[in-house]
């Protein structure tokens, strides 16, 4: 009986003491949540986070406390996230890079599949030609025909090797046949400046950083890589109407130290679709040239997926590297 009573004891103390469901433990968000954001203030990414979460801190009852982590790429703010408690207070929002960095950096401090989950969707941003007054093409067929006329003459632009941009360009070039010369810069700016004074002919660009400079001094967006018009861009069509498939966007999402709790997870993804669905916030992204990612948590996954098999294969096909 001894013996049976203290079984029973011990089997007591260990229910007792055993990991609570989420909803009897605390009410989540019961603090503020972290969101390590991978670029610096005041940039594209960092304007999109701090749009969307001051808008869910206000939905959810906490705070959600930006952090910027800017540096390598990306890769700076992800490790941090990575060796994160997973407890719903910290996430990760990164763009396009985290899906390109998988295969552009093999030698990464953390593995993007295996320590992160996926959890939302949050902006696309098609990526566009932007042409100078130095290349005279007025559409997608007139610039591949002076691209096979002039071969590597015509230079393009991007925000860095193995940039999103970067990639967009070399998918361009293997699509049409051509061999537009890339030019990595390492500000927009600076690119944008020799744009307009004719020294290269056009950049690869977010619809975001074009916008300001479509129509200036010669300067005109002549197609865009997604498949819906660009609400600031009307009329400007698609690459792929004329190459059929080319797609080329930067995206933003938001990501998760794996072992997150799937109940806080769920709960986030529905809470920032039913946020981005809000006509005041599409109204607002919409200046930025970004629509909304409405994902399940599930889509959003194979989304990411599929963008590091992608970008993965060009990366490996055309040899580069983040030197």
């Amino acid at each position: 009986m001894k013996a049976l009573n203290r079984r029973g004891l011990l089997a007591t103390a260990a229910a007792t003491l055993a990991p609570l469901p989420l909803r009897a433990q605390e009410s989540w968000p019961a603090r503020p949540v972290r969101i390590v954001v991978s670029y610096g203030a005041g940039g594209a990414v960092d304007t999109v986070a701090r749009l969307v979460f001051t808008g869910l801190g206000a939905k959810l009852g906490q705070g959600f406390v930006i952090e910027n982590r800017a540096g390598a790429g990306g890769t700076l703010a992800a490790n941090s996230v990575a060796q994160a408690r997973p407890d719903g207070y910290t996430f990760l929002d990164d763009a396009s890079g985290f899906a390109i960095n998988a295969s552009l950096m093999p030698r990464l401090p953390y593995d993007p599949r295996r320590q992160f989950t996926p959890v939302a969707g949050l902006v696309t941003v098609p990526n566009v030609l932007l042409l100078g007054p130095a290349c005279p093409a007025r559409d997608v067929a007139e610039l591949v025909a002076l691209a096979r006329a002039r071969g590597t003459e015509i230079t393009c632009a991007s925000t860095g090797t193995g940039s999103s941009q970067h990639l967009g360009l070399e998918l361009f070039n293997r699509m049409a046949g051509v061999e537009i010369t890339h030019i990595p810069y390492r500000d927009a700016p600076a690119a944008q400046n020799d744009l307009r004074a004719g020294r290269i002919a056009m950049i690869v660009s977010t619809a975001t950083s074009a916008l300001p400079l479509h129509g200036q001094e010669g300067i005109r967006v002549i197609a865009h890589g997604g498949q819906q018009e660009i609400e600031k861009l009307p009329g400007v069509p698609p690459v792929g109407a004329t190459l059929a498939g080319y797609q080329s966007l930067e995206w933003q999402g938001l990501f998760a130290p794996a072992g997150t709790p799937a109940a806080i997870l769920a709960t986030l993804n529905a809470a920032l679709r039913e946020s981005l669905a809000a006509p005041e916030t599409r109204a607002r992204l919409a200046v930025l040239g970004a629509s909304p990612m409405a994902l399940s948590q599930a889509a959003f996954a194979t989304f990411v997926e599929a963008e590091m098999e992608k970008w993965g294969r060009l990366i490996r096909e055309a040899g580069i590297s983040a030197g």
